[in-house]
């Protein structure tokens, strides 16, 4: 009997099923991996929708989940010798794999109708090409914890632009706001700021754990008076670290001081920006970056290595295959009464 893996399924309709599939043998040059834990990221609720971010284009039906830890279940001689690794290493896969034809992403932009169909992390097994890029990982932490290892990279990118002494504005403290905390932090930020709203109390409240001068509730407050009543001028740097929201793009560009740096992270579902003034960047002297891609995985894996990450306080709640439908629930935000900073899906022991 051949060995059998379950996975989410997405048609990209706002439905999803659990399907099952053969465990395949390494693709040339590639490897078999072992998933035991991937993050749910915000992005998986927009390609259940059928909403596609990545530049490839996305593919459906398709198995979602890119935040992947996992164990190299089989592999080929080559991939062996290209990635240093044997049966049974722990390592985070990049989802970014350079084909020809452009970058495609695990978990969006690889159909289930395309070699084995287990090309995401929402499953038992997943397929590995040859082009992938790898990262170890270390055996001490559980493998939910690790699925940080995804979103701390895109924070440590976003935070390329602070400096020793700066002083940070996070807007959205989801778990790439609270990430960027912590890679704010790592790049010798000295006062680091975040907004969120009232039903944010959860995420703010793990801000306020993770060390942050203020968690202010915009609800009640208007972030950009009380950050310039905090600041004067304003902070060094703002990363807008909010999914869907477009006001905290204009709310960014008001908080940063003179010849401050505004960090566009936050995708927004391609919705345009009300009340966008331009003059804002000539006049202040503003300095606009993009947040994607994600690419300090080297330094994210270091800073968790070294105990610089409170991987255990930012684990949220996990579910499993079996409950799977509950951490959509929760990733989506539609239980009013329960909330959760992270969500992560395990997959094995």
């Amino acid at each position: 009997m051949p060995q059998i893996s379950r996975a989410v399924v997405m048609p990209g309709d706002g439905t999803w099923e659990l399907r099952e599939f053969p465990v395949p043998s390494p693709p040339p040059g590639g490897a078999v991996l072992r998933v035991e834990a991937v993050g749910m990221c915000h992005s998986d609720i927009d390609h259940l929708h059928g909403i596609v971010h990545t530049p490839w284009g996305g593919a459906y039906p398709s198995i979602p989940g890119h935040e992947i830890v996992g164990r190299i279940h089989a592999l080929t001689d080559e991939a062996r010798a290209r990635w240093g690794v044997e049966e049974g290493r722990r390592v985070a896969v990049r989802e970014s794999v350079p084909l020809p034809g452009g970058i495609r992403v695990y978990g969006h932009d690889f159909g289930v109708d395309e070699r084995s169909g287990l090309s995401g992390g929402y499953a038992d097994y997943m397929e590995l090409l040859p082009e992938t890029l790898l990262e170890p990982l270390p055996d001490d932490i559980p493998a939910e914890e690790l699925t940080l290892w995804e979103p701390l990279a895109i924070a440590v990118r976003w935070a390329t632009a602070v400096r020793p002494g700066d002083s940070v504005a996070i807007l959205g403290p989801g778990h790439l706001g609270l990430a960027s905390i912590v890679a704010a932090r790592a790049a010798g930020a000295e006062r680091i700021f975040i907004t969120g709203t009232a039903s944010d109390s959860l995420r703010l409240d793990a801000a306020r754990k993770l060390g942050v001068e203020e968690a202010i509730d915009i609800s009640t407050t208007d972030p950009v008076d009380r950050i310039r009543e905090l600041t004067g001028d304003g902070v060094s740097v703002v990363i807008d670290a909010a999914s869907a929201s477009t006001a905290t793009v204009t709310q960014g560009m008001q908080m940063a001081q003179r010849g401050g740096t505004v960090v566009i992270g936050g995708l927004k579902d391609r919705k345009p920006v009300e009340g966008f003034i331009s003059d804002l960047i000539p006049m202040r002297q503003l300095h606009l970056h993009a947040g994607f891609p994600g690419d300090h995985v080297k330094t994210s894996v270091e800073l968790i290595r070294q105990g610089k990450v409170p991987t255990a306080d930012l684990l949220g709640e996990v579910v499993t295959l079996d409950t799977v439908g509950e951490g959509l629930s929760l990733l989506a935000r539609e239980q009013p009464d329960r909330d959760a900073i992270r969500v992560s899906l395990k997959l094995a022991d």
